[in-house]
């Protein structure tokens, strides 16, 4: 008789089991999680302020928001709802709570004026978007790589992500819907072409056959 649909699925190596639980781990929305973001998004915030490219990328040393990004790039891969679900939650709540420092700061500083490196996270263009790819490609690579610093990575991704939502938090504190909404698509579309890319790198090393898991598989 012909094998069954499952016969030409390759077994799950305990490397893939461990990074399945470290990409689980890091896409739960947890304390750690939400102090090292709040703390990140005041460095940033400040250093938008202070029109600061240094500061703002030294503020990205300590965010985490790239554990759901790739939770979602897993989740979509693998078909694993709960996970899918977990990381959802965490990304959104995450992005509320920076774009809310943000405008906190914008308030209790709203007599400094709007910084080039404000504006410049208002104005998304296709440059932006080969950045997102290109780190969404890395990270997802670096999370299966045991040579590759995710830590390293993830930096690259959260600069795509902390500064345009504290950008979000600012401008509306100041009344600025146009610049707030040009800030968020910035964000939006970072966060997709991140996830798509992270996907690609995923269902290239594999890790799509792991929908078929015995259920023990955790």
């Amino acid at each position: 008789s012909l094998p069954g649909p499952e016969a030409s699925v390759e077994p799950i190596t305990e490397h893939q089991r461990q990074i399945r639980r470290t990409i689980a781990t890091g896409a739960r929305l947890s304390v750690p999680f939400l102090i090292m973001n709040s703390l990140a998004t005041v460095i940033a915030g400040y250093g938008l302020l202070m029109d600061s490219t240094a500061v703002v990328i030294g503020a990205m040393i300590i965010a985490m928001l790239m554990g759901p990004i790739m939770g979602l790039a897993l989740a979509m891969v693998d078909g694993d709802t709960r996970l899918l679900q977990n990381s959802i939650i965490a990304e959104v709540v995450g992005a509320g709570m920076v774009v809310t420092i943000g405008v906190l700061i914008g308030r209790f500083h709203f007599d400094l004026p709007i910084t080039a490196e404000i504006v410049a996270r208002t104005q998304p263009n296709l440059l932006d978007l080969v950045v997102a790819l290109a780190g969404g490609a890395a990270g997802a690579y670096a999370t299966v790589s045991p040579r590759v610093s995710v830590g390293l990575v993830g930096v690259a991704i959260s600069t795509a992500l902390v500064p345009p939502l504290t950008t979000v938090g600012i401008c509306l504190s100041r009344g600025q819907g146009m610049l707030a909404s040009g800030a968020f698509i910035l964000f939006l579309t970072n966060l997709v072409a991140i996830q798509c890319a992270a996907s690609v790198v995923l269902y290239a090393h594999g890790y799509h056959e792991i929908t078929t898991r015995k259920p023990d598989d955790k």
